[in-house]
């Protein structure tokens, strides 16, 4: 360590007040006893050389005070230019109304502040008939996912959904898709009664 030939003492010292102290108070207290200035670096080092561990995780122990109990409105001079004042709105902040499209690429509407966000066509369809029930879902006749008009959406179960893309009977024709939708509902009709028969 820096040339440094540590005696039996110092060796001493180290075991036994190296567990519960930090790295920083191991330098202080070392150079209290010994007058030697040791660097942080250097009391690092030699526990890793002899494998010594303070036992400290970083962590709040149980009971523990953080240093800054008590203590209001601490910061640097200077950063509160960048804080939001009360009343102020964001420069990119999107009224209720608001439109966007996902990554996915449905169109989402704005329904509450501050930012909640829901697809537009589920919305468009519950205001005409009514909340979804679990375990429907909407799908677009033909297939174009940003065509939220009314006539364009079809509610199916999800079973019927997963089906159609197994099936591969997807189209960006709009009857051709409902016929489809018949085509899946059909095809899981006979897969529970199959399965159904298998159990007898």
């Amino acid at each position: 360590m820096g040339g440094h030939c540590y005696t039996q003492k110092e060796k001493e010292f180290f075991e036994k007040y190296v567990p519960g102290h930090t790295y920083k108070e191991i330098q202080a207290e070392f150079i209290r006893i010994f007058g030697w200035k040791i660097t942080v670096s250097q009391v690092k080092g030699y526990m890793g050389n002899h494998r010594l561990n303070n036992g400290l995780t970083g962590r709040f122990k149980k009971g523990q005070i953080s240093h800054n109990k008590g203590k209001k409105e601490i910061y640097y001079s200077g950063c509160e230019k960048g804080w939001f004042k009360k009343g102020n709105i964001p420069k990119n902040h999107k009224p209720v109304g608001s439109e966007r499209v996902s990554r996915d690429g449905y169109i989402e509407i704005k329904v509450a502040e501050p930012n909640k966000w829901r697809l537009k066509h589920r919305v468009l369809w519950e205001k005409i008939h009514g909340p979804i029930p679990s375990g429907k879902c909407i799908i677009f006749l033909n297939g174009r996912k940003t065509d939220v008009r009314i006539e364009n959406l079809m509610m199916i179960d999800r079973k019927e959904n997963v089906r159609m893309n197994q099936m591969g009977i997807r189209f960006d024709d709009a009857s051709a898709t409902a016929a489809a939708v018949g085509v899946a509902r059909l095809s899981s009709v006979i897969g529970e009664v199959k399965r159904r028969r298998s159990k007898r």
